[in-house]
């Protein structure tokens, strides 16, 4: 039991803190691969949650991601592409030979838009294509964003729900 368990924050404090989504029917637990947690108060900023990850072999990443982020300003179209930028310039880097030391998107990234439902609404969503992914992001609800990841060529989930039992996530778990 980590820390956060005991101290009854855990995976149920973090689905009461902030909205975590998944894509509608995916039948595999979503692991929390990452947390942000703002530094003053203590409280979760943003977390990821992956599906198809694994520990055990080379890591090829996940099929799907979601991630959630409380976001203080308007969610801008620049936002938006910031946050779909932020994930396929990381996938770039880790898996681009020639990308390492990327500081740009490549040539073959591509923006359009889309619509996702997000708990059966719809929200217009930012999506970026690259060789290597498929990323989409809006606002979930006010102060809210999620962004979809999933390898190329996309597209990927454009249904989520929000999670309301901690018992459908996995924590995240050491890759030592």
């Amino acid at each position: 039991m980590d820390a956060a368990d005991e101290q009854g924050e855990g995976l149920e404090g973090l689905v009461e803190a902030i909205p975590v989504y998944v894509p509608e029917g995916e039948e595999r637990p979503g692991r929390v691969s990452s947390v942000t947690a703002d530094p003053v108060a203590g409280t979760p900023l943003r977390a990821v949650v992956d599906f198809g990850s694994t520990p055990e072999g080379r890591d090829t990443g996940p099929d799907v991601e979601v991630a959630t982020r409380v976001w203080d300003g308007p969610a801008e179209e620049r936002a938006l592409r910031g946050l779909c930028a932020e994930r396929a310039l990381m996938e770039r880097r880790m898996r681009d030979p020639q990308g390492g030391a990327a500081l740009s998107l490549g040539e073959d990234a591509c923006w359009s838009q889309a619509e996702l439902s997000v708990d059966g609404g719809a929200v217009r969503a930012v999506v970026l294509v690259t060789g290597m992914c498929w990323v989409a992001a809006a606002e979930a609800e006010e102060g809210v964003l999620v962004r979809v990841y999933t390898p190329a060529p996309g597209p990927g989930p454009l249904r989520l729900v929000r999670v309301h039992d901690a018992s459908l996530l996995e924590p995240m778990r050491g890759r030592g």
